[in-house]
């Protein structure tokens, strides 16, 4: 067993620090080990550029140990790679929604089982004008906050940072929204937006159920435009966030599946910020395109919600049932 390992050293504390080399550690001491390289980032896009250099089966896995940014970074470099080799995460950032949501191992014993016998599951990304994500891609609102939080408070704090610079934002605003125009799937259509999401799961920003109906190879995403609120209906807009009801609220929300999203302002001169996976995606206009069987995830045996992330299929539902099965 042969794998690639890339960290960045200024993610997560330094328990998580420790236990990527306990990790590495562990494989290594594995008999059918046939070694590990190592690798640290140093500055942005290292990560990618490591993993696009990977050729197929040069490695058996990639272990990324990070943030969203450093996963993003891996999963590009990989599909841009095409090298068809697997991915293991180990989160270390501030909410890693995405491993959250699939309940992947934050443990030694945890991750290292994964490795040897978690199931490898083709995952869709998106496109993002002109670079890729994996779980999120937001505009509004959540991007204005991702961006504005100091990273000390997202060490202290975490999703709490959040909400706390969140309530501070919607003072700022006072639910101030601005005229959209999506193009979904070919069909044009104009909003009014507070804000809006495209997702690959269904945690985004702490709320684990923003995107209910979301599987990670179904070859579409859900999009999320959270429209007109006013004071009355931003804490219950919020809680039915928190608990997966808002979709069923024509009136606050739109929500449904897609394939390609276009999003231009209908009034040109107002600011509407952009992100993708907590990186700072510039302004409007924005595409966004589905890019399914992308990448190869590693997946725990046996896990419940990552059951739920997955869509059945002729191809996928071998592997799949091991999963469910177990």
């Amino acid at each position: 067993m042969k794998g690639f390992v890339v960290i960045n050293p200024s993610s997560g504390t330094q328990t998580v620090q420790k236990t990527a080399l306990q990790i590495v550690h562990t494989l290594l001491l594995d008999d059918d080990a046939q070694g590990l390289q190592v690798s640290y980032t140093h500055k942005k896009d290292d990560a990618r550029r490591m993993c696009a250099a990977l050729k197929p089966n040069e490695y058996d896995f990639v272990l990324a140990v990070g943030g969203d940014g450093t996963v993003n970074e891996a999963i590009t470099g990989l599909y841009e790679s095409q090298s068809g080799i697997p991915l293991m995460i180990l989160p270390a950032g501030t909410t890693n929604d995405f491993a959250a949501a699939l309940g992947l191992p934050r443990t030694v014993e945890g991750v290292c089982q994964t490795i040897r016998e978690g199931q490898s599951m083709a995952i869709d990304i998106g496109r993002f004008n002109d670079t890729y994500f994996f779980n999120v891609a937001a505009g509004g609102l959540l991007s204005e906050v991702a961006h504005c939080v100091p990273s000390e408070m997202k060490t202290a704090f975490g999703r709490m940072a959040y909400l706390t610079e969140g309530g501070k934002k919607i003072l700022e605003k006072k639910f101030e929204t601005t005229p959209l125009i999506f193009e979904i799937d070919g069909t044009e259509e104009q909003h009014d937006v507070y804000f809006f999401l495209v997702a690959n799961s269904t945690s985004v920003g702490g709320f684990s159920k923003i995107s209910p109906d979301a599987k990670i190879n179904d070859g579409a995403f859900e999009l999320l435009i959270v429209k007109k609120l006013d004071f009355f209906t931003a804490l219950p807009a919020m809680m039915q966030i928190q608990s997966g009801s808002h979709v069923n609220n024509e009136k606050l929300f739109e929500y449904r599946k897609v394939k390609r999203v276009r999003v231009r302002h209908a009034v040109e001169g107002k600011s509407f910020p952009l992100d993708y996976d907590g990186e700072f995606g510039g302004e409007l206009p924005l595409d966004i395109e589905i890019i399914p069987n992308a990448v190869k995830l590693l997946i725990p045996v046996g896990s419940a919600k990552a059951e739920k992330l997955i869509a059945l299929s002729d191809e996928n539902r071998i592997e799949s049932d091991a999963i469910a099965g177990n």
